[in-house]
């Protein structure tokens, strides 16, 4: 049996640091990277009690699952969700309706949900529900 010389010991474990190396490696490019939240699309104007369907989509794209919550801006709770996960990807579409007339800001937000980091990025959009209240109009005195 012959023996190794340090030189080829020294050789043989640099070689396995490269392999553990490349697999740890693999392993983060095969997570990914979190979406980012681009623009919200919805209607400008909506009768009370009409759906309002808006459209979540994203700036950049990534392969992780990530969280988001959309406020609708009337008080209603929140809706919050994983994406890239159970089938929900972007773009996205969430329906809601307003009962009252008034003028809302829909936000959507990352947001942490149990092991899903939040999205990255931010977005709103205005909706107004029913007729806009009259006001003066721009440059008209008090």
């Amino acid at each position: 049996m012959k023996a190794f010389s340090g030189r080829t010991v020294v050789v043989v474990l640099s070689t396995l640091g490269t392999m553990m190396s490349f697999s740890a490696n693999a392993l983060t490019y095969q997570v990914g990277h979190r979406p980012e939240i681009g623009k919200v699309d919805a209607p400008k104007t909506i009768k009370p009690g009409e759906a309002a369907r808006i459209l979540i989509e994203a700036k950049k794209e990534g392969g992780a699952g990530c969280g988001l919550l959309v406020n609708f801006g009337d008080g209603s709770d929140a809706k919050q969700f994983k994406m890239n996960q159970d089938g929900v990807k972007f773009p996205m579409v969430v329906e809601h309706a307003y009962k009252k007339e008034g003028k809302y800001t829909v936000r959507v937000q990352g947001k942490e949900i149990t092991t899903s980091k939040e999205c990255k990025g931010s977005a709103s959009a205005t909706i107004q529900v029913g007729s806009p209240k009259p006001g003066k109009a721009k440059g008209q005195g008090k």
